[in-house]
């Protein structure tokens, strides 16, 4: 089994605005310091992530053949990720999301999934996870596809080759993802959901119980974060918590995507978990030091220079 990782899921062009001091009544109007235009979606931001730590990474997604779409793959193919399964569809529009900060207020996004909701997952080849170490599948629950059906069949192929499954979400209200979550956790290695997704899935006051749930729902490692709280994990051998490191924060757009990112490499090179959550958690916090998603992902200088910042950083068992 080599190191090649593949990431699937959503890409989309982030136009990131710079905190605001409140949100506009209706009609009204607020002035941001800057927007500007990203790489965007989880995938493709994790997909960065990994690129500039000098990982061979596959980004499996699709985008419309139009401005945000050329500006993508240009962007993408800069960065070191591996476009040959990659879409460039023509008749579709490419994914966008509008990034909202406003000052002591978590983010707020507006999507358009675009292209992520075509059929582009019955046009990816089957070579997709030849000599793949992990194939990591990001913000299920946003887009129509891949479907439940399609990430069983990639799943179990994973798995039976040896390849890591690592999952996320986002919610969207109103889509039964605890269903589709009870057909897919059983084929994952590593799930990610952050904490206001888990308590609102289900329906627990804690992320300690939120996790214990999806173990029981056959994940065999779940990861709760909690932005600059920190993070929960559980696994079979047991339970634990790692604080966050302390960062001066200016936009958390893409953290948890930085995290996974840092998760993978760490596994890569063989680490613990909780060598791994370290990692992802000193990608994450460097994320949120620049605006957007992929502007603060580390290259392996800048993340050994944050490590020797945080050296005392330790999570605690039970």
């Amino acid at each position: 089994m080599g190191s090649k990782v593949v990431c699937v899921g959503a890409v989309v062009a982030d136009l990131v605005a710079l905190p605001v001091t409140s949100l506009p009544a209706p009609g009204g109007s607020a002035r941001s310091p800057e927007i500007s235009l990203h790489i965007g979606g989880c995938a493709a931001n994790s997909a960065t992530g990994l690129a500039r730590l000098g990982r061979e990474v596959h980004l499996c997604g699709a985008v419309g053949a139009d401005p945000f779409g050329h500006f993508l793959a240009g962007a993408l193919k800069d960065e070191g990720v591996i476009l040959d399964h990659f879409q460039v569809r023509d008749g579709h529009r490419t994914g966008s999301t509008f990034v909202i900060n406003t000052e002591g207020e978590d983010r707020r996004f507006i999507s358009d999934t675009g292209a992520n909701d075509g059929d582009w997952p019955t046009q990816v080849s089957e070579s997709l996870l030849e000599n793949a170490a992990v194939m990591s599948v990001h913000a299920h629950g946003l887009a129509d596809r891949p479907d439940v059906a399609e990430l069983v069949h990639w799943f179990k192929k994973a798995r039976a080759g040896g390849t890591r499954v690592v999952l996320d979400i986002i919610r969207i209200p109103g889509r039964p993802l605890m269903q589709e979550l009870e057909c897919l956790l059983p084929h994952v290695d590593l799930f990610t959901p952050n904490e206001q997704e888990a308590l609102a899935l289900t329906g627990e006051s804690d992320a300690a119980s939120a996790a214990g749930q999806f173990r029981q729902m056959g994940a065999e490692v779940v990861v709760i974060t909690r932005g600059a709280d920190g993070l929960v994990w559980l696994d079979e051998d047991g339970a634990g918590s790692l604080s966050a490191p302390l960062v001066q924060e200016l936009d958390a757009t893409g953290c948890g995507d930085g995290f996974i990112a840092g998760c993978i490499d760490a596994g890569l090179d063989g680490l613990s978990l909780q060598e791994q959550l370290i990692r992802g958690s000193l990608v994450g916090a460097l994320v949120s030091q620049k605006p957007g998603a992929i502007a603060g992902l580390p290259d392996r200088k800048a993340l050994e220079a944050m490590f020797q910042k945080n050296s005392d950083l330790s999570s605690s068992s039970s």
